[in-house]
């Protein structure tokens, strides 16, 4: 999927509902492979992944004491948190690098990790709560 659309991280719902289930080890895990993934398979320096999913897991505990952190609001707001910090990330990134990207390439890809990501968690959020409870059901 990221493929597909790129700038928009497909991974970071899964990682939330980790963190909203209470499963620290899977999360810590997924967490680390999917930061190996992140910044193995892009082009920006080194600690973009890291900045990326520190600030996912420190916005969601910040936003987890303010509101329901299985609220579809909340991961609405989290969503457009998201967004502003896909655009500050590769900004501040690229000057680093001494390149220049294009403005609008990179809102449009903020405004879409932020409209993505919501819509995303809620399709995860249905199918896990959804399961069967013995997996033989299927």
């Amino acid at each position: 999927m990221q493929n597909i659309i790129p700038g928009v991280d497909f991974l970071a719902p899964g990682l939330v509902l980790c963190l909203q289930e209470e499963k620290w080890t899977v999360s810590a895990w997924l967490g680390l492979a999917w930061l190996f993934i992140q910044e193995g398979t892009g082009s920006l320096a080194f600690g973009t992944g890291l900045l990326w999913y520190g600030a996912l897991v420190g916005l969601y505990y910040f936003g987890h004491w303010l509101f329901e952190a299985k609220n579809f609001l909340f991961m609405f707001i989290l969503g457009i948190c998201l967004g502003v910090l896909h655009l500050i990330l590769s900004q501040v990134m690229a000057v680093l690098q001494d390149w220049t990207l294009p403005l609008d390439r990179v809102l449009v890809e903020g405004f879409l990790q932020a409209l993505i990501f919501p819509v995303e968690w809620g399709l995860i959020y249905l199918i896990y709560n959804h399961l069967p409870d013995n997996p033989h059901a299927v």
